[in-house]
């Protein structure tokens, strides 16, 4: 038998793409040096992308990775002003191993007299349930503030009053000794904002120092370590949170997991991601029209091929195959660079930021970000290089041949638009998808449409405005005129590359002076010098009279102080009430309220009535008006509020404007005085000292205080408002940064776009020499059509960035708008000094072309 072996011949399709491979290798490796921008611009998005996506990712992963030694164990119970009782300490032990902190701030003064607001935290022998508390030094002193007498403090402290390891300092009316440097404490995230450094004491040191009293400000933290492996089923949590809740429902419990050790944290997290994803949505645009730019330069040097491989049979699918997978190729180089920097934006910002960060993020590769990093950047690629690519592939030999400088059409090219917009529209659905807050994504997304409709709707404007008024005098100026309106010109690509940038560095300028001056020229001059916390009531009297010795200009105010947590909203628990995301924080923890007969100052009644005095019927509150909205909550609505272990019910009576900005005594609730009155409390007391106060005179008083009455804590309001600008000018700095990074991108598509209009250029730059133009002539053309471009981007920039400072300052942030020329200034130079060098480099490149050769060759 006879056995015959046939080979079937390769498919026409395979042929195709066979053939399209073998020829787009060929010709990338003769160079594809005009694609450069191509590449950058591919990386650069997708590197934006990455790297906010991987923050995220590697914060919310060392968020469940450190989740208990964040907060010190399994579970942490919070409460304030008390200790728990007999009774839910027991349940609270038989829960698992128990550890019992004391936190709040005091003064901390040396043997010389200087004095230092401190946060102390006092803890018993279980203390830490996990991790170990970090000793700079001396090595060996790890548990040397088991030792009663004996205290850790951070360095800072020690600057402050001239001391070393050793020295002593005083606490209330404790002496201590200090018996080390303080580092990072396994639950410090745990602990709320510090306005001093941290002191680290025994329980027995803090039953020296007198501190403990009824109504003093302290907050109180029973952390649980559950047996064996109890801890780590998320169902045993929710299990013991709410047998403690049943069991003791007016405890005031603030309640956390480890599996969610920071809400506000990561609320604060999600964010300044959402408002960064802004940008990263921004720069992958701008990246994508940079791509385009690039595509469609590359496809213009490739004219004469295209034609060869038409005139010698090449069909349209043929062509097409062969730049798309160029584009492909290039593109998979440019997500693959991007990716590699987007998933070291975590350890670099590990390494740089390490001891500003707040936890050690977790710095390995996170994929679900990166996956949708290079989707993002290849739906980029298809979005802007499809439909050229289509046109150019459908283009007849003899149209390719003669349209050197013209935007001579062929065939439709409609199927390669609906894929491009297909491609859009799933980027749309890709960025929604991959966003926690879709509707906020959405919006952000569309702003971004709107706003690159708008630069290139300007762009527009200007090419028409110089085409009409291209006749005029000097002709440096009418040949720059007719560039700018000319067919190709570079007026869109200059508003759309550089215009986002610039006004988004404006604004973020405008902003930031803004909340400067509101600082500056509102809250420095009519807020108090300082604050004193936990007077007592009958000490009052001495207490002023003690200031007015040493200053009697001196003015002071105080009001009763309690600290109580909303845990109900017209009989909804907070955690299944509807509130604004603005205003969850107000029922997050616990918050500040006080008891008065009389409108706290700073603050007017918008809505209802005040109560009058010697009121004595149901418990009233006045709520501040905005926060009411906030919540839900309205005139006659019901609040409940745990003070003290119990649950207290008030009607809302009024709603209040505050000015907050005066840091003036304030509180978002006020309660009837009949509803608080015998609660035990202490008194919060400002202190307003007279224009021209020297530092001796400041010091005097604050000293003679701190002498006669050790148990009160001093806050100066000056030190607040010095770290508040600081982190104003850290964060806008930050912004300022992404902002910078989006003007970096542009100025890549900006290079992109002069380079797809190179040939064009020297084309006209040969006819003009051969007409007599000089080169000083092109020259003085050649940057004055950059300079009228930039200036003209920079002035739009102004103008949007002003409007959408304005818009932030008068409706978000409440305070006055003020115009900074500087900002606008810097801006403009910034745009012409990056127009004008991309301009000088292109014009060194047509200047250097030698007319006769380029004429033998057309």
């Amino acid at each position: 038998m006879t056995t015959s072996l046939a080979i079937a011949e390769p498919a026409p399709a395979t042929r195709l793409s066979g053939l399209a491979l073998t020829i787009a290798l060929r010709e990338l490796r003769t160079g594809a040096g005009g694609l450069v921008v191509f590449v950058l611009c591919i990386a650069l998005g997708v590197a934006a992308v990455a790297a906010i996506g991987s923050l995220a990712a590697a914060f919310n992963k060392a968020l469940a990775n450190q989740g208990r030694l964040l907060i010190g164990g399994d579970l942490s119970f919070e409460v304030v002003h008390r200790q728990a009782t007999a009774e839910e300490a027991a349940a609270l032990h038989a829960l698992g191993q128990v550890s019992e902190s004391a936190s709040f701030r005091a003064m901390a003064r040396a043997s010389d007299g200087k004095t230092a607001l401190v946060e102390v935290k006092a803890v018993d022998t279980p203390y830490p349930l996990y991790g170990d508390v970090n000793v700079i030094e001396p090595e060996g002193a790890a548990t040397a503030w088991r030792t009663p007498g004996t205290v850790l403090v951070q360095p800072i402290l020690l600057e402050r009053l001239g001391l070393k390891i050793g020295d002593t300092l005083q606490i209330g009316d404790a002496t201590a000794r200090v018996g080390g440097t303080l580092g990072q404490q396994p639950d410090r995230l745990a602990d709320r904002l510090s306005y001093g450094p941290k002191v680290l004491m025994s329980r027995e040191t803090l039953d020296k120092t007198g501190l403990v009293q009824p109504g003093s400000l302290i907050r109180w933290t029973y952390r649980v370590k559950m047996p064996g492996d109890a801890g780590a089923n998320r169902d045993n949590l929710d299990t013991a949170r709410k047998a403690m809740e049943a069991a003791f429902p007016q405890s005031g419990f603030a309640i956390r997991d480890w599996t969610d050790p920071a809400p506000s944290l990561r609320r604060d997290a999600a964010r300044f991601t959402q408002f960064i994803s802004f940008v990263g949505l921004t720069a992958l645009l701008l990246g994508g029209i940079g791509v385009g730019n690039a595509i469609q330069s590359y496809m213009a040097k490739k004219r004469d091929v295209i034609a060869t491989f038409k005139c010698l049979g090449a069909t349209s699918r043929l062509v097409l195959d062969v730049y798309m997978i160029q584009s492909l190729m290039l593109a998979a180089v440019g997500i693959a660079i991007g990716l590699a920097l987007g998933a070291l934006a975590p350890l670099a910002v590990a390494t740089l930021y390490e001891d500003a960060l707040p936890i050690t993020l977790a710095v390995e590769p996170h994929p679900i970000p990166l996956i949708v990093a290079a989707l993002a950047g290849l739906l980029t690629m298809v979005l802007f290089v499809l439909w050229p690519l289509g046109r150019a592939s459908r283009i007849s030999p003899a149209r390719l041949m003669r349209a050197g400088l013209t935007d001579e059409r062929g065939r439709s090219a409609a199927p390669f638009a609906l894929g491009s917009a297909a491609a859009g529209l799933a980027l749309l659905v890709l960025a929604v998808a991959a966003s926690e807050e879709r509707l906020v994504t959405a919006a952000i997304s569309v702003g971004i449409l709107a706003a690159f409709g708008l630069l290139l709707g300007f762009g527009a404007l200007v090419q028409r405005f110089a085409a009409r008024h291209r006749r005029t005098k000097p002709p440096a100026l009418a040949l720059a005129w007719a560039s700018i309106g000319a067919p190709g010109s570079l007026a869109r690509a200059i508003a759309v590359s550089l215009g986002l940038g610039l006004g988004l560095l404006i604004a973020v300028a405008l902003i930031h002076n803004s909340l400067l001056a509101e600082i500056e020229g509102h809250v420095e001059v009519d807020a108090p010098a300082y604050y004193f916390l936990d007077v007592e009531p009958d000490d009052l009297a001495i207490f002023k009279r003690t200031a007015k010795a040493a200053e009697p200009k001196a003015k002071m105010d105080n009001a009763p102080m309690l600290r109580g947590r909303i845990v109900e909203l017209n009989g909804v628990p907070v955690d299944e009430a509807e509130v604004s995301p603005n205003t969850r924080w107000v029922i997050s923890g616990d918050r500040g309220l006080t008891y008065t007969d009389s409108i706290p100052g700073a603050s007017k009644v918008e809505e209802g009535k005040w109560w009058p005095k010697g009121y004595d019927g149901p418990p009233l509150v006045s709520f501040d008006g905005e926060l009411a909205d906030g919540l839900g909550l309205k005139l006659g609505d019901m609040v409940t509020v745990n003070i003290l272990g119990r649950n207290v019910e008030a009607k809302i009576a009024s709603m209040r404007k505050i000015d907050w900005e005066s840091l003036a005594i304030n509180f978002v609730m006020v309660f009837s005085p009949n509803t608080l009155e015998g609660a035990p409390h202490r008194l919060v007391t400002t202190l307003e000292l007279p224009k021209g106060t020297t530092p001796e005179t400041e010091a005097k008083i604050v000293q003679a205080l701190a002498e006669r009455f050790p148990l009160v804590t001093a806050i100066k309001i000056g030190d607040i408002v010095d770290a508040a600008k600081a982190m104003l000018t850290k964060l806008m700095a930050a912004i300022s940064a992404t902002a910078g990074f989006t003007l970096l991108i542009g100025a890549a598509v900006l290079a992109g776009a002069v380079s797809a209009g190179q040939q064009r250029r020297t084309y006209l730059a040969v006819l003009y020499k051969t007409l007599g133009a000089t080169r000083r002539r092109i020259l003085s053309a050649e940057l004055i059509e950059f300079g009228l471009l930039g200036v003209t981007t920079a002035l739009l920039a102004i103008i949007i960035a002003t409007i959408t400072a304005w818009a932030l300052c008068t409706f978000a942030f409440d305070i006055a708008f003020v115009f900074d020329p500087l900002a606008a200034l810097g801006t403009v130079a910034i745009a012409l000094l990056l127009v004008l060098t991309v301009g000088a480099i292109t014009t060194w490149r047509v200047l250097s072309v030698k007319a006769a050769p380029y004429l033998r060759a057309e």
